[in-house]
């Protein structure tokens, strides 16, 4: 019999809400371990007893950090996730859903699917892997800006106003950009690497991205304007902005971003250094309790 999964809790994901569950979760046949600084959830995951499932409760950020956990062990292993944060973008794009007790049937159960993985490294030389997204320019702007928030700041309305504040300051950076043999070189406002079809707490930034398709889907958005880009903020919501004519999308499974060091970079929302940015796919490098099917993108 294999023994109960171990639970690894972030209490300030969700702006709290994984913390007002903890109790819950104490009551389940489970190990409870919950964090208290950031490395934590890697450190806890890391440890794990190769035939005990990992479950994160947190957001995409928790699930980085228990993904770079459980592939420093260097053995296939599946976990689970019950998504209580911000974005949970990576349990949009797998159809896992964020009612608690649905969401924990699902991260215990016996359905379990691949999931690509992607390895990310920075230009100091520091690598680290990410299941959902990355990127550079604006929206790692916001994402060092969200690093600081706390409280109610932290929760998707301060991402909102904190997106409108950094927009104001913003200047587009030049970049050159190769995904597998194909290059652009220009000035972007920012460039996403995409496992999964959401990223930023609901963005479909790659309608068309598939966490198990063997590639990374990279949206280029050009040198637009803060108008413009404020005017396509609900698109990409939608994932019409693939179709404004200053937006491209590549695929492949190597990316190269190259670019003034001060570049920020960012992975499933956390601060990642500056450029250079390399990235390449490893596919099918972990399962994950979720649907064999990918749903239809909402």
């Amino acid at each position: 019999m294999a023994p109960a999964p171990l639970v690894i809790i972030n209490p300030v994901a969700g702006g709290g809400r994984a913390g007002r569950a903890i109790e819950w979760f104490t009551e389940r046949d489970a190990v409870v371990r919950t964090t208290t600084r950031r490395g934590d959830a890697e450190e806890f995951a890391a440890a794990a007893e190769e035939d005990r499932r990992v479950i994160a409760v947190g957001g995409d950020g928790t699930v980085q950090e228990v993904v770079n956990g459980l592939l420093a062990q260097g053995t296939p292993r599946t976990f689970g996730l019950v998504p209580i944060g911000t974005g949970n973008d990576l349990a949009r794009s797998l159809g896992i859903p964020s009612a608690l007790a649905t969401a924990w049937e699902m991260a215990t159960g016996r359905e379990t699917r691949p999931i690509d993985v992607a390895r990310a490294t920075n230009g100091a030389g520091t690598t680290r892997w990410f299941a959902s997204a990355g990127g550079i320019g604006f929206d790692a702007q916001v994402a060092a800006a969200m690093a600081k928030r706390r409280g109610w700041q932290a929760s998707r309305a301060g991402y909102l106003l904190t997106t409108l504040a950094e927009l104001r300051r913003f200047s587009n950076c030049r970049v050159r950009v190769t995904i597998d043999e194909e290059t652009f070189e220009g000035p972007v406002l920012f460039v996403a690497a995409a496992n999964g079809a959401y990223y930023g707490g609901g963005m479909r930034i790659a309608p068309e991205a598939r966490v198990d398709d063997g590639q990374i889907d990279v949206c280029i958005v050009g040198d637009i304007s803060r108008l413009t880009a404020l005017r396509q903020l609900p698109n990409l919501y939608r994932g019409t902005h693939v179709r404004h004519p200053a937006v491209s999308m590549y695929a492949g499974a190597r990316l190269r971003i190259e670019g003034a060091a001060a570049t920020r970079i960012h992975l499933d929302g956390e601060p990642f250094g500056g450029l250079p940015l390399e990235v390449d796919l490893h596919p099918g490098a972990l399962r994950i309790a979720a649907p064999r099917t990918i749903p239809a993108t909402r």
